[in-house]
């Protein structure tokens, strides 16, 4: 697959340790353009989520601005981690949803663990936000099919269930998929414009690591792509802000 070459690393941390990097990694934020400054009056968005040093502002708030339709999500053959094959418009249906593209084995502290921990983050706050709980779905899509199996995918996403399994109350969906080969993934990553190439060591042998870009998609419940976060933007409060905002603007054609 065509693409930029970006320089990647592949730390060999494990997960976890990969994700609390993360965490405290520094980079640079940027205003959200298309949102505007936050709105006086109304609760601000996400406050279950506190103001960090890497994301130092006051998020928009919910409803102030508008979300303008990009372009239709791309559709593509798809498995869960059961190994079922779904169509990836059969998993965004129905709910406004948050795309992630990863691999399992990115050490990248600033690249795919950062856009799980994120999710996690949204994630959590959904078990005390009924919003987000019944309306949300969080899909996390891997571009590394020969890794991750069905199987693979199931045990990367067993921590970040384990704390619901003890916990009654209902959180957003997080669904996990991958593909059957690189070529039933190819037409995906084309669709969402995200570039994806195998990094390779002397000798032009693949070495476990991608060059990618880090991009989140949201989604809204036609099936459109209404916002693309990159690195700067990656801040779960804003994310939430804009899901809030979708659903804000349902209410409102639902009362005309």
């Amino acid at each position: 697959m065509n693409g930029v070459r970006f320089p990647t690393r592949n730390l060999g941390l494990p997960l976890a340790a990969a994700i609390a990097v993360a965490g405290i990694v520094a980079f640079p934020v940027s205003a959200h353009d298309a949102h505007g400054p936050a709105a006086a009056g109304g609760k601000p968005a996400a406050t279950a989520l506190p103001r960090t040093p890497e994301f130092d502002y006051e998020p928009p708030r919910a409803g102030t601005y508008r979300l303008p339709p990009l372009q239709a999500a791309a559709d593509g053959a798809v498995l869960d981690t059961e190994g079922r094959r779904l169509r990836l418009r059969q998993v965004l249906h129905g709910k406004i949803a948050l795309l992630s593209l990863i691999y399992t084995q990115c050490g990248d502290a600033s690249g795919c663990p950062l856009a799980t921990s994120t999710l996690l983050e949204i994630y959590d706050v959904s078990a005390s936000d009924r919003d987000l709980a019944e309306n949300l779905r969080l899909v996390s899509l891997s571009f590394d099919p020969a890794r991750d199996t069905p199987a693979a995918l199931a045990s990367y996403a067993a921590p970040f269930k384990a704390a619901s399994a003890a916990d009654s109350r209902r959180r957003s969906d997080w669904t996990f998929l991958t593909t059957d080969s690189e070529a039933t993934l190819a037409p995906i990553l084309d669709g969402y414009d995200q570039v994806v190439q195998k990094n390779t060591s002397t000798g032009q042998v693949f070495d476990g690591t991608f060059a990618h870009i880090l991009q989140v998609y949201l989604i809204d419940r036609a099936g459109r792509i209404r916002n693309i976060y990159s690195l700067s933007f990656l801040d779960p409060r804003l994310l939430i802000a804009d899901v809030k905002t979708l659903l804000m603007e349902e209410r409102r054609k639902e009362m005309q």
